[in-house]
């Protein structure tokens, strides 16, 4: 089974809700998490293990210069809307950063100067804690193809939940509505979506809900922050009613237990007392699907 913990926009709890669920299930379940978020992943800061697998991957392409076939004519820069060329020393020199590899400048070229390879783009890295398996991408500043490395970190999830017979892999999605996203949800079975009363979250997550009605995929939500705006709060539990499982109240201890590296299900606030019965409820909710599912 493969659930993904979702939430449209950045900040609302979505890994720390991931993170709980992931130790409480992991108490009498074999599974695999991923952390989908390959800008920035954050799950391996909780879940300490072994690095079992570090590679570099490409999932991106730059523009390389022939320097003994430029001319220096320079429709290439005027080509390249990333202006990711410059003409220096009547040669093409290429940012490396700036090139997204679109190919324009290739074709453009009168000389055939210009050809496309790939570049390495950043690390796909699996690690083996005394709970569970974590995989995870993790890309080099300024590098794109973010849903690619998702695809990448699903699929080195599916070979360690083969290897070592585990029925279930949970998905830290990334923000946003997406390539990563949609890679991060495919083939999915269910989905936890994380909402805070605020406006943005709110509109956020109902975009992210359009994604998830699109593949008809089964949903539930986690509202957490409660206690930061009673008027979103109520707004929300009149937009999702029933789909609510659970409810995180706001809690400043969250925060510190973040900065040292603790799963915020450890806390002794009302936060964390929050994020066990949400995980209880999710967990009886998982294993009536599993049972279904078999």
């Amino acid at each position: 089974m493969r659930i993904a913990i979702v939430s449209g926009k950045g900040g609302t709890g979505k890994s720390s809700v991931a993170s709980s669920l992931a130790h409480h299930l992991s108490k009498e379940k074999k599974l695999v998490l991923v952390d989908a978020d390959s800008d920035c992943p954050n799950q391996h800061i909780f879940f300490k293990g072994k690095m079992i697998m570090k590679k570099q991957i490409s999932v991106s392409k730059i523009a390389l210069v022939n320097p003994d076939k430029c001319i220096g004519c320079s429709i290439c820069e005027e080509r390249c809307i990333f202006e990711a060329i410059k003409i220096i020393g009547k040669k093409a020199i290429v940012d490396k950063i700036g090139c997204e590899g679109c190919g324009a400048c290739v074709v453009s070229c009168p000389e055939k100067a210009l050809t496309l390879k790939p570049k390495q783009s950043g690390h796909l890295i699996v690690s083996k804690n005394k709970k569970f398996y974590l995989t995870y991408g993790l890309l080099f500043p300024g590098q794109s193809g973010t849903g690619k490395m998702v695809f990448n970190a699903r699929q080195s999830a599916e070979k360690q939940a083969k290897e070592n017979n585990t029925k279930l892999i949970i998905v830290d999605a990334p923000p946003g509505i997406g390539c990563p996203l949609i890679a991060a949800v495919t083939g999915c079975d269910y989905i936890f979506g994380v909402v805070e009363p605020t406006p943005a979250s709110i509109k956020n997550l109902e975009r992210v809900l359009k994604i998830v009605k699109n593949f008809k995929l089964p949903y539930s939500i986690i509202m957490n922050k409660i206690g930061i705006s009673k008027k979103y709060e109520k707004e929300i539990r009149k937009r999702f009613g029933k789909k609510i499982i659970g409810n995180i109240a706001y809690d400043k201890e969250v925060a510190c237990l973040l900065a040292k590296g603790i799963v915020p299900y450890y806390g002794k606030g009302k936060a964390a007392a929050g994020l066990r019965r949400m995980a209880s409820k999710a967990e009886k909710l998982i294993k009536k699907i599993m049972i279904l599912k078999d």
